[in-house]
């Protein structure tokens, strides 16, 4: 029978020997041995510091004392949640001669006719200047309370921006450049759309990233 006594920054909360045929508790400050082992669980002190001292003890044996040192714990912060979030998984339409309808319906088995992309994505001088870039948004409810904002950080081209069959924006300089517009409170999920007519001779497309913001910063025009 080993005997265990502790002193310091801890305590014996447990003892053991892996006897599966043991009945001997397991809350007990002694434990007999099983293939010469035996087993005890120390805990430390909430906001312990300093040595935790372990003896053992048992008749006709010389004791025997472990020391540890215990530190305080260094319990990582979570991370502030992002403040930004992208969207992704664009649909891109075909390039098309006429403004394409910001409601058309895709169907569900269509893979083909409107590829993928994530931005950036920059289309080639084309003949005909417009194409039609689709995003589904699931907005948290911290983009989701009416002060939450639309960032496109550098589209190519005219655009006009369209959330749920609702035109919350456009872009009319042809130049590359941002656009920021603010999202209404409503459903979690949205489906946004975005007519981008090219320059003639000129590149288009959502070349900058798009991303889902907290805040009320104003719109840019």
């Amino acid at each position: 029978m080993v005997r265990f006594e502790t002193t310091g920054a801890g305590r014996l909360i447990g003892v053991g020997n892996g006897d599966p045929n043991s009945h001997e508790a397991s809350k007990a400050p002694e434990r007999s041995l099983f293939n010469g082992l035996a087993q005890a669980i120390l805990q430390t002190d909430r906001d312990g510091q300093g040595p935790l001292r372990l003896r053992a003890t048992a008749d006709g044996l010389a004791a025997a004392e472990l020391v540890l040192d215990v530190r305080p714990a260094r319990v990582p912060s979570a991370p502030a949640a992002e403040a930004i979030s992208r969207v992704g998984g664009w649909r891109i339409s075909p390039p098309q001669a006429t403004r394409p309808d910001p409601n058309q319906v895709l169907a569900e088995n269509d893979m083909n006719s409107w590829g993928w992309g994530e931005p950036p994505i920059r289309q080639v001088a084309e003949a005909a200047p417009w194409r039609a870039y689709r995003a589904s948004l699931r907005l948290r409810a911290d983009r989701n309370d009416g002060q939450g904002q639309l960032l496109f950080q550098e589209i190519a081209g005219q655009a006009e921006v369209w959330v749920d069959g609702v035109k919350i924006g456009e872009k009319t300089s042809p130049a590359p450049g941002p656009l920021r517009l603010p999202l209404a409170q409503g459903p979690g999920w949205r489906t946004m759309t975005v007519l981008v007519r090219a320059q003639p001779g000129q590149p288009s497309g959502l070349i900058g990233r798009v991303s889902l913001e907290r805040g009320a910063a104003k719109a840019t025009p």
